[in-house]
């Protein structure tokens, strides 16, 4: 049985947020910041890292929602998906309707989570055990 899209893309992004807050509250370094890393930061390693996950959750929405009929979903996926900004304040800043926000979130999941199931990032723990 298939996995349905909009499931593949919820995982992923609770791994996404996990794994922001990994680097942000735990490594002190923030993901949005390129320039805090130093030149020592970077482990030669086999698996994918956390620093990886992230951005190629972010590519894979870039890929998903890429196209002037969606740049609006996609300012949504960088200011609530990507960037973490609460619900709240994403939704005044879009100036949507709760109903709005809700076809959009579901376009935004639906195209992105098939996108992550091409990229073979779902399930996550088959994108870790890579090499």
């Amino acid at each position: 049985m298939p996995v349905k899209a909009e499931l593949a893309f919820d995982v992923c992004w609770e791994v996404y947020r996990g794994a922001r807050e990994v680097l942000e509250t735990k490594r002190g370094l923030s993901t949005l910041d390129w320039k805090e890393a130093t030149k020592f930061l970077w482990r030669p390693d086999i698996r994918p890292r956390l620093n990886e996950w992230v951005a190629d959750f972010a590519l894979a929405g870039q890929a998903a929602l890429d196209g002037p009929d969606r740049a609006s979903r996609m300012v949504m996926f960088r200011l609530y998906y990507l960037g973490l900004a609460p619900y709240e304040n994403a939704r005044h800043f879009l100036g949507l309707s709760e109903r709005s926000w809700v076809n959009w979130s579901e376009e935004v999941r639906h195209r992105c989570g098939k996108e992550l199931l091409r990229r073979g990032m779902f399930p996550p723990r088959k994108y870790f055990a890579s090499t």
